[in-house]
């Protein structure tokens, strides 16, 4: 079976050069903002079995947001997948194109990162679905996303927007230390970001037309966890379950964005499928089955509740700045194969130099609010370094935005020979470095702007 891994490694040796205008910067003062918002249900009744998927649990959705101030036109869509390869952002970002007008550039495609859905591969589909499977779970998704960009043309109105942040401890940090070196699990002791950054944008009734959320969390209360019937059941698991409670929380057609942070060592603080570390060092998991959906309900109300305690607190106004940047940084590479990715702790590790690997970046302010989108999975100490050190009064660190990198872990993840470190492609030093970058360039966005 292909994995997660080999996965988001499909998409790292893929060029970016049609999604990216490397050094573009747009800005314009706001001359009157418009803000539309989608969603729409993906159907995909009639494909089961889709790979390890027997069934259904919950149904994944795509989400469209459109912001345009009369001189520049911008999209956000959230599409409930694990990751997205750069072939299928390309084609859903034509979608988007077609439908709402929206530049490539200006259109930024994120994955919730729910590890609960089937994998869309278009030609190489490494046995895990044939070739007209991959291509109904591309037309359900296409329909899906039509559907939502259609409703947020349909929605646009004149529009304010607000940003705060609050915290919630669903998430902890998964590297474990054990007699054998370090492994995936929770562990309490290690670091783990709770801040959840919240950005409401309301419309010309006072009222939230979308409300984004932004935390250091995996989606992944389900990862790996199998039915008591055997075979995987698909869900938009926390990421779904913290939408679904903010949009039940407002009513009135808002639609709720989950932006995952930088969640590369961080994961719900229950999961279903739990890993264990035995005796004699070997590796395994214990499974709660269906029973983890209670988990995905409990955390996904938590988390959905201290995004709408801080959103009420919000009062939007119009942002005096609408930007947006891309450029690419060149980062230290290391050696890594999916297919040697690691299958336990160990006590030592030979990390393997391989050049210098480009880091996609976009930067995207309106008013005195940052969104800093990446393609990998940062630790959650670099995402908050980035925040905390940024010159703007709210920061979001958006992570698998317009496609995935694998990790890009902090030094302290390399020196213990985590499950992060040896699976990136990126060597040791390179998440600072990168960090680095953008704390400058979002020093010269503020001060272009000012």
């Amino acid at each position: 079976m292909y994995s997660r891994r080999d996965f988001l490694w499909a998409g790292v040796g893929l060029s970016a050069a049609a999604l990216l205008m490397p050094g573009a910067s747009f800005a314009a003062n706001n001359k009157g903002l418009i803000a539309g918002a989608g969603r729409a249900e993906v159907d995909l009744s009639g494909m089961y079995p889709l790979g390890e998927f027997t069934g259904e649990h919950d149904p994944l959705n795509t989400r469209v947001l459109l912001l345009d101030n009369g001189s520049q036109r911008q999209a956000i869509a959230v599409i409930d997948l694990t990751s997205i390869t750069a072939e299928v952002i390309a084609h859903m970002k034509e979608i988007l194109a077609q439908v709402t007008g929206v530049t490539a550039n200006n259109a930024i495609i994120n994955a919730s990162h729910t590890f609960s859905t089937p994998h869309i591969f278009l030609h190489d589909n490494h046995g895990q679905n044939n070739a007209t499977q991959a291509q109904q779970l591309l037309d359900a998704f296409d329909t899906a996303l039509r559907k939502a960009a259609q409703q947020a043309v349909a929605t646009l109105q004149p529009a304010t927007l607000g940003a705060g942040s609050g915290t919630c401890r669903a998430g902890v940090n998964r590297n474990v230390e054990t007699p054998w070196g370090w492994w995936l699990g929770a562990d309490d002791a290690g670091y783990t970001d709770p801040h959840v950054g919240v950005l409401r944008i309301d419309g010309h009734n006072g009222k939230p037309l979308a409300i984004l959320l932004n935390y250091a969390v995996q989606p992944a209360v389900m990862d790996a966890s199998q039915s008591t019937q055997g075979g995987r059941l698909v869900s938009a698991d926390l990421a779904g379950a913290a939408a679904n409670y903010i949009e039940n929380a407002c009513g009135n057609g808002t639609v709720a964005f989950y932006l995952v942070g930088s969640a590369g060592d961080q994961v719900p603080y229950l999961q279903a499928s739990r890993h264990v570390v035995n005796s004699d060092g070997s590796v395994g998991r214990t499974d709660i089955h269906e029973e983890g959906f209670t988990l995905v309900d409990l955390l996904g109300q938590r988390l959905g509740a201290e995004a709408m305690r801080v959103a009420n607190r919000i009062t939007p106004n119009k942002p005096g700045i609408f930007a947006l940047q891309r450029y690419q940084v060149a980062l230290p590479a290391q050696k890594f194969s999916p297919r040697n990715a690691p299958k336990g702790p160990v006590k030592t590790f030979t990390y393997q130099p391989s050049g210098t690997t480009e880091a996609p970046v976009t930067l995207v302010q309106w008013g005195d609010t940052a969104l800093v989108c990446v393609q990998p999975e940062l630790s959650a100490s670099i995402g908050a370094h980035i925040r905390n050190t940024s010159v703007f009064a709210n920061t979001f660190v958006i992570t698998m935005s317009d496609g995935a990198a694998k990790y890009l872990p902090d030094a302290e993840n390399y020196d213990r020979f985590t499950y992060e470190a040896r699976s990136s492609p990126f060597a040791r030093g390179a998440a600072e470095m990168l960090a680095e970058n953008i704390i400058k360039q979002l020093k010269q966005l503020k001060t272009h702007s000012a």
